[in-house]
């Protein structure tokens, strides 16, 4: 009996898919609306912002523990009014993000279309979990570069108070080791296939 899993997640992906597509259309359609406006309505955008607190402007101490202090806070920064290269560069985070999770999940979705039928253990599906891995690990990266440019950009053009602004370059480790996970599982899958071709030549 066929385990109904591969046709569930298949449907899951598609359904994924459709959402997408409708989130891509939406932002394509304001994206046009902000940009045929006037600007006299700017919206609020966010970007990620780091930062550690001036020790002078805060107290933090416990009965148990002593005296303490606050480390590098990792948030958000909001501005009314957003500049044409900070609202591209954010535009540009959002579709490369977007576009990633596109070809993800079109490349799960032939996996489980593979597994519906019962011949998962094809070349196809080696290089299309090849590709998965190496793109969550890329991700990764890009995701921290473009953190780190746009963090860049916010120091040129903002003073603080209280705040000394700073970005680092800090990789995901457990995404990492995700991707470096699905590519073994690639491995996996080719050592499966070299047994189903053996299996097939002694049949």
């Amino acid at each position: 009996m066929n385990s109904r899993l591969p046709r569930f997640l298949r449907g899951l992906t598609t359904f994924a898919i459709v959402l997408l597509s409708a989130a891509v259309v939406l932002i394509i359609v304001l994206a046009g609306f902000l940009i045929g406006g006037d600007g006299s309505d700017s919206p609020d955008l966010a970007v990620p912002i780091q930062f550690s607190i001036d020790e002078s402007a805060y107290t933090l101490t416990s009965g148990s523990w002593g005296d303490g202090t606050v480390g590098r806070v990792v948030g958000e920064a909001q501005f009314s009014e957003t500049g044409f290269g900070l609202a591209m560069a954010a535009g540009a985070a959002i579709i490369a993000g977007l576009a990633a999770a596109f070809v993800v999940l079109i490349l799960l979705r032939r996996i489980f279309t593979t597994m519906m039928v019962g011949t998962p253990f094809l070349p196809e599906n080696v290089r299309r979990i090849r590709w998965l891995g190496w793109i969550v690990i890329v991700a990764a990266v890009v995701e921290q570069i473009i953190k780190v440019g746009l963090g860049l950009l916010v120091l040129d053009n903002v003073t603080s108070t209280g705040l000394d602004i700073d970005y680092r370059f800090d990789l995901n480790l457990a995404t990492l080791f995700l991707g470096l996970i699905i590519l073994a599982l690639s491995e996996v899958f080719r050592h499966g296939m070299n047994l189903q071709a053996e299996s097939d030549l002694t049949v």
